[in-house]
């Protein structure tokens, strides 16, 4: 059980949504206090000094990504934001990261048990998670900039590599803009990419990749070609498999209930490891939990390249510790570190070579 010590805010403009989430985070053990604006949450966080924060988005008075952004300039603090499942929910949750924000979670739909049962769980292992989160690496998050890479001249593609794919959760969107708006428009590999999140969110984070990268970037459709210089993003809710068309390698994608994150970076790395085997560039970001441990060993039992995400850029040191201390991963770099490191081993004046 969590010590009473550890003071979470609520805030939320709803008093039957305040109500519950006071008493569902109270039963957990902890110091709980409801805010029912972004004003009065500013108040709070320098009265009360919360160590995690829930922040719902649309409220009078201070909404709450002004809120969020002044608690982040003046008082950082792990926020996750309350987000309801619409359109324009994810819209704003997304920009909420940009800002800082922690996490996202949706609001449950007022007729499902089921679905409330997943909120609560979810909810509550994120502010877990974020209990041991400094405030530090949430203030480098928001000010971090991709790094300038040199891209060996002259360009030469290295065979020895196939697909790349990426795995990560927490702390991902902003990772995934970091390294994906670093590779260069005649990127020739396919990229796969898993981030956990809901059903609304990836499409848009899809689309916002989009407009600011030289590849293609777009959600997974079953069926889309795996070809180089796209970007397939696995679509929140679902699973996102390869398999072979022919000659062609396709998404498969599926409402498979077999894993417990949809979608799965396990289930990714397992079809990948049968399709490319060797050729398989592989890395693992920030994230909490240990999804994309087994593919990994798998990939890794099949000569493939595992890259992992050291844990002093990690907002959530999880899926890519499992990693590194299972022995599997072949780098452990800081996330400015990665793309480079990509670009070195693919664009190799050696072809076929697979230096480290």
């Amino acid at each position: 059980m969590q010590n009473q010590k550890n003071r979470v805010l609520i805030v939320e403009d709803s008093s039957f949504m305040g109500q519950l989430l006071r008493s569902m985070i109270s039963a957990e053990n902890f110091t709980v206090e409801v805010a029912r604006n972004g004003r009065e949450a500013l108040e709070l966080v320098k009265t009360f000094r919360p160590h995690v924060v829930t922040m719902d988005i649309e409220m009078p008075v201070m909404s709450g990504l002004e809120a969020l952004e002044a608690i982040m300039a003046e008082s950082p603090v792990p926020v996750i934001m309350v987000s309801a499942q619409t359109v324009r929910g994810a819209k704003i949750s997304l920009r909420a990261l940009d800002l800082g924000a922690f996490d996202i979670v949706t609001k449950p739909s007022a007729d499902d048990g089921n679905d409330f049962e997943t909120f609560k769980r979810e909810l509550m292992t994120k502010v877990r998670i974020a209990l041991l989160v400094p405030p530090e690496k949430l203030i480098k998050a928001v000010v971090s900039k991709a790094a300038a890479i040199s891209v060996p001249n002259p360009m030469r593609a290295n065979s020895a590599y196939a697909v790349l794919l990426i795995g990560t959760s927490t702390g991902g969107p902003t990772a995934l803009q970091q390294i994906v708006t670093q590779l260069p428009e005649d990127f020739p590999l396919p990229v796969l990419v898993v981030q956990h999140m809901p059903p609304n969110f990836t499409k848009l984070m899809a689309e916002r990749l989009d407009s600011i990268c030289p590849l293609e970037v777009k959600e997974a459709e079953d069926g889309d070609a795996v070809v180089p210089g796209r970007v397939l993003v696995a679509p929140g809710g679902m699973q996102m498999t390869l398999a072979l068309a022919g000659p062609r390698v396709v998404v498969r994608i599926s409402n498979s209930a077999a894993t417990l994150y949809k979608p799965s970076v396990n289930m990714l790395f397992r079809s990948a490891a049968e399709i490319y085997g060797k050729r398989t560039m592989a890395l693992i970001l920030t994230g909490m939990g240990s999804d994309g441990l087994e593919g990994s060993g798998l990939l890794k039992q099949q000569g493939a390249c595992i890259v992992a995400e050291s844990e002093d850029t990690c907002i959530v040191y999880g899926m890519s510790k499992s990693v590194v201390e299972a022995g599997l991963a072949d780098k452990v770099l800081p996330l400015s570190e990665i793309a480079g490191y990509v670009i070195q081993k693919v664009y190799s004046e050696r072809s076929g070579g697979n230096e480290s």
